[in-house]
């Protein structure tokens, strides 16, 4: 995007003071705590590797300067080094990379998250969407709305997707060009809802919403639905905007608002300059993680997955049909949530601490301890979910792009016997030393050479999922645009027979000091007493974690 307007104080050269000052004030929102030793290494401080990409975002639109994520998730880096870093780089402008804002791509290889997904999924590959509601503003100009959206789609090319499927082949995916003179049909659209009483606009904004969230097709190129529904001037209106899961990820979001929020105020302030550009484009990051699954040093990493992907990795079912896999659908999950009260959550978090380790690392490790005493196991495999975005592959610029990069990464849990702590160091040293952050595994898998290919995916998947999102507050950023996230639902993301990846997932969030730990499972599959007992001894054994640091 074009490059935001600095206080005089951040050009060239950029004042270390004032980098101090905008930098330990988004280190104290990242780490919940009210006194941080900012001469601690971040990853110390609890920021994980999330937490560093929004600090890539916002370094960016604060100072007007692209910090490599591969700089941001060194080990052992400090806030005064990333001040350095910052402070030395201020000044020069990020260049465009890539091709020009709407131009199409050629076919490649869809990425090892996308071609498992399209494997797997028997179910509605059509309906599997991302998708969110927002408030716009009462005074919204609809022509630079509309032109914000064209500079939008054309900037960041997942939004642009189709996926090719031919018959006998393997699938790749293209992207349609936009030039700016292209209609925008089938990509925006605007309902009048104007003439709606407050009391009836609910009912009909859910039911439109509800509508589209089937809208979506891959195949035909509908990445992208942006619905406006028109309030009139007086009113705030609504925002509809649906992302099919392949072209989508959550990181994505936060990416999209902020350049939609600049785009339309740049428009509308008559400015002709105005436009929406990538680093890395998300097909350019598909083909680069086909080409590194073909280097030596992923190559090298191949014993270690093939160990990993030997651990045991399947649980007991209460109910076994002939194909537990296929019965794993949307319309047969439900969901059961532990609460965890602040002065507990606070606990864990000076546990974390104590053991210099990330929250999620205790979060994962106690579900092992609670997976290998079901599973009669000593060590254990699940699937983690990692953000994927590492730009130690290539000569890549993530920060901006928007697309599906989470990756399921499967790590094992060793729980031989010995003391807690023990136990957890095992854990941690182990995803400590996961190589490249887990991005090879999948690439191996997808696009390794034959034998290494069919030796990882020849192993059965693992049945159980961990997923650590964070603080749920700390996400998207809302500004005058899209001032809050509106009230009315959504609809459904996902057909009725869409497939769930994976038997039992468990996802961790953090908002307002309370921690909170979802269990899906399948009512097919698994009875609600079942999930329950689970999720208490989960709650057990993070209560002994706390009491072992004391």
């Amino acid at each position: 995007m074009t490059a935001p307007t600095h206080p005089a104080a951040l050009r060239d050269p950029a004042r270390p003071d004032e980098v101090h000052a905008h930098l330990a004030g988004w280190l104290a929102e990242a780490v919940l705590d009210p006194d941080p030793d900012l001469s601690a290494p971040l990853r110390d401080l609890g920021v994980d590797s999330l937490d560093l990409i929004r600090a890539a975002r916002r370094i960016e639109a604060a100072f007007g300067v692209r910090v490599q994520l591969r700089q941001l998730f060194a080990e052992e880096l400090t806030l005064d080094q990333l001040i350095l870093l910052v402070a030395d780089q201020a000044g020069r402008r990020r260049a465009a990379g890539g091709a020009e804002p709407g131009a199409a791509h050629e076919p490649v290889v869809l990425t090892p998250s996308q071609e498992q997904a399209w494997e797997e999924q028997t179910g509605s590959r059509a309906h599997w969407n991302q998708a969110l509601l927002f408030t716009t503003r009462p005074d919204l100009d609809p022509v630079a709305f509309a032109q914000a959206v064209r500079h939008l789609v054309a900037g960041h090319a997942s939004l642009r997707l189709a996926i090719e499927a031919p018959p006998a082949r393997r699938p790749r995916q293209l992207t349609a060009a936009l030039a700016p003179g292209d209609p925008l049909d089938g990509i925006l659209d605007v309902v009048d809802v104007s003439e709606l009483a407050d009391a009836d606009l609910p009912a009909a904004v859910a039911l439109r919403c509800a509508v589209e969230q089937r809208s979506l097709d891959p195949l035909a190129g509908r990445m992208v639905r942006f619905v406006r529904f028109d309030a009139g001037p007086a009113r705030p209106g609504r925002l509809l905007i649906a992302v099919h899961q392949l072209a989508f990820d959550m990181v994505s979001w936060s990416i999209l608002l902020a350049d939609l929020e600049e785009l339309y105020e740049g428009v509308a302030a008559g400015r002709t300059d105005v436009r929406c550009t990538e680093g890395t484009s998300y097909p350019q990051w598909a083909q680069a993680l086909a080409d590194h699954a073909r280097t030596p040093e992923t190559e090298a990493e191949s014993e270690w997955w093939t160990e990993v992907a030997r651990t045991p990795g399947q649980i007991p079912l209460d109910r076994t049909p002939p194909d537990p896999r296929a019965a794993n659908t949307a319309a047969t999950a439900a969901t059961r949530t532990e609460e965890f009260a602040p002065d507990f959550t606070a606990r864990l978090l000076e546990t974390a601490r104590a053991h210099r380790c990330h929250p999620g690392e205790l979060l994962l490790h106690a579900l092992g301890e609670v997976l290998g005493d079901w599973q009669g196991e000593r060590a254990v495999r699940v699937d983690v979910l990692r953000h994927g975005r590492e730009e130690a592959i290539g000569d890549v610029d993530l920060a901006r792009t928007t697309g599906w990069f989470t990756t399921t990464v499967p790590v094992r849990l060793d729980l031989a016997p010995g003391t807690p702590t023990e136990r957890l160091a095992r854990t941690v040293g182990h995803l400590a030393a996961l190589p490249g952050g887990g991005v090879g595994y999948g690439a191996l898998s997808r696009h390794g050479r034959p034998r290494l290919a069919a030796a990882l995916r020849g192993a059965l998947p693992s049945d159980v999922s961990f997923d650590f999102e964070g603080d749920e507050s700390d996400g998207l950023p809302l500004g005058t645009l899209l001032p809050a996230i509106a009230e009315e639902p959504v609809g459904e993301i996902t057909g009725p027979d869409w497939v769930r990846p994976h038997l039992l997932e468990v996802i961790a969030t953090t908002d307002d000091g309370v921690l909170r730990v979802e269990w899906w499972y399948s009512t097919a599959l698994h009875d609600q007493d079942t999930v329950r007992r689970l999720a208490e001894r989960h709650r057990a054994a993070l209560a002994a974690l706390c009491a072992s640091a004391t």
